[in-house]
């Protein structure tokens, strides 16, 4: 299957909404998902993330479902060097990077910083638990770092039983007959990067600092079953914004502490 993650539209966060780029956008987002075939969509509940939704669910002749869980990971804790709250991927270079906890996969809420504010693991569990619990729903299973994959009702495809290629006491799959299985997430830059964290098993923080997702962009995530009824996630697309630069609609800067390429 896969999962694809979209960013809010270009926002105005005083009206937790969309400025009118960022309407424009989430139009041209539409026309870009009109001909997906979705299984189900999600979306948080703020204003920007359903704004950004309503084009393409109008399109679609569909509903999202609403979670919580999906708002921005907005769970602050105080700067180091200035004193100030801020959100969790907020901070400086030197500071992050020499911090081995922050950086680690499974301790990362452990260092000290986050430990001052006890909502910020609390919230990684919650994300990470509803994200698994919608990916329950067609056959995934956490297990350590990957999924056990299974139909929804405890039985295995046929076509996928005859696709395997035994080596040793290795079952490999030659392809993957549950690709055609789509949902769609209509998030936040902050908690689309604690989602990809939790798939890819690495620390947020290596996210939050590393990458820029811009508004409306489109992340797609595939499960891969290389050993069969095994899966692990692999980002195909990161950040894309192709349906902006093809109606020649400039890239919005909003969450980037640099220039945005556009070309």
């Amino acid at each position: 299957m896969r999962i694809i993650f979209i960013r809010h539209a270009e926002p105005d966060y005083s009206i937790d909404g969309l400025t009118s780029k960022g309407k424009k956008e989430a139009v041209l987002l539409s026309h870009r998902t009109k001909n997906w075939d979705v299984d189900a969509f999600f979306c948080s509940p703020l204003g920007r993330a359903k704004e950004t939704a309503a084009p393409t669910l109008r399109l679609h002749h569909a509903k999202a479902t609403v979670y919580d869980w999906l708002q921005e990971f907005n769970y602050t804790a105080k700067d180091p060097i200035t004193g100030e709250e801020r959100n969790p991927w907020d901070y400086m270079p030197d500071f992050y990077t020499t911090a081995p906890l922050m950086l680690s996969p499974k301790k990362w809420y452990q260092s000290s910083i986050y430990r001052e504010n006890p909502e910020i693991e609390k919230k990684w569990v919650e994300v990470t638990l509803g994200l698994d619990y919608i990916l329950s729903k067609y056959g995934y299973k956490r297990h350590d770092g990957y999924y056990i994959f299974h139909e929804p009702n405890g039985t295995e495809l046929n076509a996928e039983i005859s696709d395997i290629q035994l080596h040793g006491d290795k079952a490999y799959e030659s392809r993957d007959e549950d690709d055609s299985k789509t949902i769609v997430i209509f998030a936040h830059l902050g908690v689309i990067d604690v989602m990809l964290a939790h798939l890819l098993n690495v620390s947020p923080v290596t996210l939050w600092h590393g990458t820029f997702l811009p508004p409306s962009s489109v992340t797609i995530v595939n499960a891969e079953k290389r050993l069969h009824n095994q899966a692990h996630f692999r980002i195909q697309t990161l950040g894309d914004t192709s349906h902006l630069l093809m109606e020649n609609e400039i890239v919005s800067s909003y969450g980037a502490f640099g220039s945005v390429f556009s070309f």
